[in-house]
């Protein structure tokens, strides 16, 4: 019956349509229905202090991200490698593997990939040439230390359930040094020659943000159109709140532009006209012209009905939305918003922004209707004022701003960037010590965050945590139990051993690795480590060698996941970004897949003994 749920639950990981925290919580209730689990076994996950360590490291995270000290990081990246191409990649390469060695893979990822992207123009080079290798670096850097992924925390955990002394601080970072260095090296010797692509010699690729350029991609040019108001207009005087002109003729005013005159007050350098992003409290003005997006058929029925004039302009500077105010925008892979149409989602009134255009991955772009529903890999082209733009560029769960606009000078937080970099530091050095529980550790560094305004306010730091990650785990664990409970993990050790046993412990370690890693290209890497922790312990115990290398090899096996897009959260961010297809991660993955196996058996007993 276990292995029957459990083969079903695969299958529902695999189902791209089903959430995995709802399949691991359907696993869940199922064995504790059937009575294999009691009550109180169904529920032990949710009181685990591995669980908890990691919804406090995700708030910890947070912290780091809020005051910029990550961001600072990236600023780093950008200043100190120039236009060397070796540069480029090895300072990237080592800055996320450092960074996802102490916060969440996918947030660090989410941080550097608009600065990514921005080097790859300067340097006239196919972002799909760096943004692959990012993603990978930032799974090897989640072995460099035992808070750097979830797997690495569970493994210390379970040789504790065990009996067995648990893993220290630094125990995953020798091998994970060699697993950096050889994946490093292999990028940069055979990955980045096979993901290099041709430049689309049209685009202008400048290290200088260009918003011609971007409404050039989307095509939008013949959706904007620059339209006076009269003088003697009944719509002067009238907010846009007011003339429902969205609703009623599907037009939407982004800028107005306002003529100042030729007043003897005017300075002679000062400019001739002004930009203002339109609200919905703005006053309509006579002489105001204002900046439309619509079809050319709606705006011949506005014109007709409202009595504005049209300008016969083309789309000049002076009559293109400014830079500043436009934004690409990509959605992640566990967005909220995915499968969740414009219209339902309220995207104007809810970040202040208008969806220009709308790009499908591996299709053309074009101007969305409120009932189109965004898919995982749709990338938007977006207009509102800078500082709705900046608050979403904040906001790393559901988009990542990929190109905007430099930003404009913002008061600098020095203070608070120190004080979370202290926090960091004082929990790294405790866990290192061991002075407390390491589950209490991490929990009084997260609280240290909230108490010292890294993170402004309680209800950010619940929002930064992962709960799709945090259930998962905590419904998964219980599956490990009913495996022991009922004689499953005795039945796949024995298995193991009675297939590989007799080639003696060096290839039952590689056939643990193959099987972790297989399983990990298509389900959770969490919920792969979890299943076979306690197959390791066992299958050590039953040859009667030490548990720890069994156990390190799934860890390290379950982190490694370059074969798929699907495989990290991290991989999927960058397919859309990069423009790769499934064969990309393929042909550059699976090489790489095999030679870390390679390595990481090889030298793994030379660190952790039988």
């Amino acid at each position: 019956m276990v292995f029957f749920i459990l083969g079903m639950t695969t299958v529902g990981f695999l189902i791209p349509k089903f959430r995995p925290d709802l399949v691991a919580l359907s696993s869940l209730l199922t064995l504790q229905l059937t009575g294999i689990l009691t009550l109180q076994e169904s529920l032990t996950g949710f009181a685990n202090s591995v669980v908890i360590m990691i919804a406090a490291l995700f708030i910890v995270g947070e912290g780091i991200l809020q005051t910029g000290l990550a961001q600072q990081a990236g600023n780093m990246l950008v200043k100190w490698t120039g236009n060397s191409e070796l540069r480029v990649t090895m300072f990237m390469l080592t800055l996320v593997a450092i960074l996802s060695g102490f916060i969440s893979n996918t947030g660090t990822v989410a941080i550097l990939l608009p600065v990514v992207v921005s080097l790859s123009r300067q340097m006239q080079l196919h972002p799909g040439k760096l943004l692959m290798p990012l993603a990978f670096a930032s799974s090897m850097g989640g072995a460099l230390t035992l808070i750097g992924t979830a797997p690495n925390l569970i493994a210390r955990q379970s040789l504790i359930d065990h009996g067995y002394p648990g893993l220290r601080f630094f125990a995953f970072t020798p091998i994970g040094l060699v697993i950096l260095l050889a994946g490093i090296a292999y990028l940069w010797f055979f990955g980045r020659r096979w993901l290099d692509k041709p430049l689309e010699k049209e685009k202008k690729l400048t290290g200088v943000f260009d918003g011609e350029d971007l409404l050039e991609q989307y095509r939008i040019e013949n959706f904007i159109h620059p339209v006076l108001v009269p003088a003697d207009n009944s719509i002067v005087g009238k907010t846009l709140r007011e003339l429902y002109w969205p609703s009623k003729f599907g037009v939407t005013v982004l800028e107005i532009v306002k003529k100042e005159g030729e007043s003897r007050l005017r300075l002679p350098f000062s400019p001739v006209s002004r930009r203002l992003t339109a609200g919905p409290n703005y006053t309509v003005d006579a002489g105001d012209v204002l900046l439309v997006f619509t079809e050319v058929e709606k705006l011949n029925s506005w014109v007709e009905k409202t009595g504005l004039e049209k300008v016969q302009a083309t789309l000049s500077k002076e009559y293109r939305p400014e830079e500043s105010k436009m934004a690409e925008v990509i959605l992640t892979p566990n967005s909220r918003l995915i499968n969740t149409s414009i219209e339902d989602i309220h995207f104007r009134e809810k970040y202040g922004l208008t969806i220009l255009a709308l790009k499908r991955q591996y299709k053309g772009s074009k101007r969305p209707s409120p009932d189109a529903e965004l898919a995982y890999g749709d990338a938007m082209l977006v207009h509102g004022k800078w500082e709705d733009i900046d608050l979403l560029a904040q906001e790393k769960n559901d988009m990542v701003v990929l190109k905007h606009a430099v930003e404009p000078a913002k008061q600098n937080q020095p203070m608070r960037a120190a004080i979370a970099g202290l926090i960091l530091l004082s929990m790294l050095v405790m866990l290192v010590l061991e002075w407390l529980p390491a589950v209490t550790t991490v929990i009084f560094a997260a609280l240290l965050m909230l108490l010292s305004g890294s993170i402004r306010h309680a209800d950010q730091a619940y929002r930064s945590v992962n709960w799709q990650t945090v259930v998962l785990i905590a419904s998964m664990l219980p599956m490990a139990t009913a495996l022991e409970k009922t004689g499953g993990v005795k039945f796949l050790s024995e298995g193991l051993i009675s297939v590989l046993g007799a080639f003696g412990p060096m290839v039952v370690l590689g056939g643990l690795y193959a099987i972790t890693s297989l399983l990990s290209q298509f389900i959770s890497n969490t919920a792969t480590a979890v299943l076979l922790f306690p197959v390791a312990i066992l299958t050590a115990q039953q040859m009667g060698v030490s548990p720890v290398p069994m156990v390190m090899a799934v860890a390290y096996s379950a982190t490694m996941a370059f074969a798929t897009p699907v495989a990290t959260p991290p991989n999927a961010m960058v397919m859309a970004a990069g423009n790769y297809t499934f064969f990309d991660f393929v042909r550059v993955g699976v090489p790489l897949q095999i030679f870390i196996a390679l390595i990481t058996v090889f030298i793994l007993t030379l660190f952790f003994p039988f």
